[in-house]
């Protein structure tokens, strides 16, 4: 099997530039190569940059202990933690689809008392890229904010973009997912299989006691160019929200934009 070419560092050799910050530079080029969601060894960076292993490895080590990336704990790989997801979605969150939905997300949960959230998925997770809490005590128990990874297959929003997404996207989904959680994997085909009856019924996605917490959430999927597929979704404490009623408070958001 033919391997990647190593991509040689893409940064322009301004080496008689005094400005130029060249251990910037390289830690820079190894941040840019996780733009596409791979999980990565030390190894593997050094074969794609042509960077001195001992070089690699300080630098991961320094962009692992500020957050810009994180250690996957079952394949001890690196990948894109929380704090690099979250710079992103603070961009987003101030164009595209998050600008123009906001005001009405705003009000939905103002007017609801329901914790709205959108996001769009990253390999097994949906990444938050925009989240509104309504001013009471549900936002207590419902703490997520742009950056957070849910699990795709244990949220409302992840199900709703699973049952959304293109037939060979859910096909990869599934290998993943049968791949990495082999002993789950049965009870999570069935929650997926669920979602699918549901949607094709309601046009929506509903989970009850989500994240084993008492949170009950629905999630619509909504279309756009640049993600493919971007739920939105609204949760909140069992006891305050049955999911028909986070349903029908939900539909209202969906149907006016």
């Amino acid at each position: 099997m033919a391997s990647k070419t190593p991509a040689k560092s893409a940064t322009p050799p301004h080496k008689s530039d005094p400005n130029f910050v060249h251990s910037l530079a390289k830690g820079l080029d190894i941040l840019s190569i996780f733009a596409e969601g791979d999980m990565l060894g030390n190894q593997q960076l050094v074969e794609r940059t042509g960077l001195p292993k001992a070089t690699v490895s300080r630098i991961t080590s320094t962009l692992t202990a500020l957050g810009y990336l994180r250690v996957d704990a079952r394949t001890r790989k690196l990948m894109m933690g929380s704090r690099l997801v979250g710079m992103g979605a603070s961009v987003q969150r101030r164009i595209g689809l998050q600008r123009i939905a906001r005001p009405m997300l705003e009000k939905l949960s103002a007017d609801t008392g329901l914790s709205l959230i959108i996001g769009t998925r990253d390999r097994l997770g949906l990444i938050v890229l925009d989240a509104i809490r309504p001013p009471t005590d549900n936002r207590l128990v419902t703490n997520v904010d742009a950056g957070t990874v849910l699990p795709i297959a244990g949220t409302a929003i992840g199900l709703a973009y699973i049952v959304a997404a293109p037939v060979k996207e859910q096909a990869a989904i599934f290998d993943k997912l049968a791949q990495r959680f082999p002993a789950d994997w049965p009870l999570l085909r069935q929650r997926i299989e669920h979602a699918h009856s549901e949607f094709n019924r309601t046009g929506f996605v509903t989970t009850q006691r989500s994240w084993e917490r008492d949170v009950n959430g629905v999630a619509i999927p909504r279309p756009t160019r640049a993600t493919r597929c971007t739920p939105s979704a609204s949760r909140a404490p069992s006891r305050a929200c049955p999911p028909r009623a986070c349903a029908r408070n939900s539909g209202r958001c969906c149907c006016s934009s």
